[in-house]
């Protein structure tokens, strides 16, 4: 099972995921604008989330608006009744208006925080039935590395994937936005990426200003130079000019598509991203 943590208090994130992760794969996210961008990508890559945990009280975005951005999402999909995600709306707010409107917006389940573990896992149980632990443990990467692939092309994405994931653990952003979001989150809970591959030309906003919003958010953490993640761009683009204003933005590597992994890999081993033990691993047919 595939679960989807939104809330904007990292304590509530990590809790939630500590006591659901032998259940299923969790992913977080810490705004609605996030939450939205990484539902919209899981129904993208045919592999949409069983389960939303949706707190309501955000900045920006807030639960109630999420839930019928993801119902709308859905709805574009065909995808209604038993096939649609299970929504659990979690609150401290004792106002039964918003569980009323919560209802009414198409969520499954109402949870008033604090979070306590054995009225978590019952509520979940209600919705999905009974809840077993993982008896092998979900596969892990090899290495500890952590990648972000962003791109609004999802065979590109899965292109990107196949390379990069027996090197480490891969996540996916659908645009400049949903990056920025990504490398905010991993900043704030001391996980940076190690690498970042960040197509150019993307919906909204493009892979120059993502660049410069993840350069301008390292910068706020005092994070800079080789401190910072490695970002290669990847375009189809031929123009040099975009190579010329990567590099100016901060990127350390341009690669123009369609990708090629020696190519790929090679750029990575440059920017001592690949070990010898990792260049030694046979390339796929």
């Amino acid at each position: 099972m595939k679960f989807l943590i939104v809330d904007d208090d990292r304590t509530c994130r990590e809790l939630m995921r500590d006591i659901l992760s032998p259940f299923a794969v969790c992913h977080l996210a810490f705004d609605g604008h996030e939450a939205v961008a990484a539902f919209r990508l899981a129904i993208a890559d045919g592999q949409p989330y069983d389960l939303v945990l949706l707190d309501i009280m955000m900045p920006g975005m807030d639960g109630h608006e999420v839930l019928e951005a993801i119902r709308r999402l859905e709805g574009q999909r065909g995808i209604s009744g038993l096939d649609a995600a299970k929504v659990v709306m979690t609150t401290a707010l004792r106002d039964s208006k918003h569980c009323i409107r919560a209802f009414e917006q198409g969520c499954e389940s109402y949870y008033t925080k604090p979070v306590e573990e054995r009225r978590l896992l019952q509520q979940v149980a209600g919705l999905l039935g009974e809840l077993r632990r993982t008896s092998v443990p979900a596969p892990q990467p090899s290495r500890n590395a952590r990648y972000l692939i962003v791109d609004d092309d999802g065979v590109c994405r899965a292109l990107m994937k196949d390379i990069l994931a027996p090197y480490g653990h891969c996540t996916f952003a659908y645009d400049g936005q949903e990056a920025v979001d990504c490398v905010r989150l991993t900043l704030e809970d001391g996980k940076p990426y190690d690498l970042i591959t960040l197509d150019i030309m993307m919906p909204g906003m493009n892979g120059h200003d993502a660049l410069r919003g993840i350069r301008a958010l390292e910068a706020q953490r005092g994070i800079r130079g080789s401190d910072g993640a490695k970002i290669i761009m990847t375009t189809a683009l031929r123009d040099s000019k975009h190579c010329v204003q990567s590099f100016r933005e901060g990127c350390e590597s341009y690669v123009t598509k369609p990708v090629d992994e020696g190519q790929l890999l090679d750029k990575m081993r440059e920017l001592g991203l690949l070990g010898e033990e990792r260049a030694s691993l046979p390339a796929r047919a």
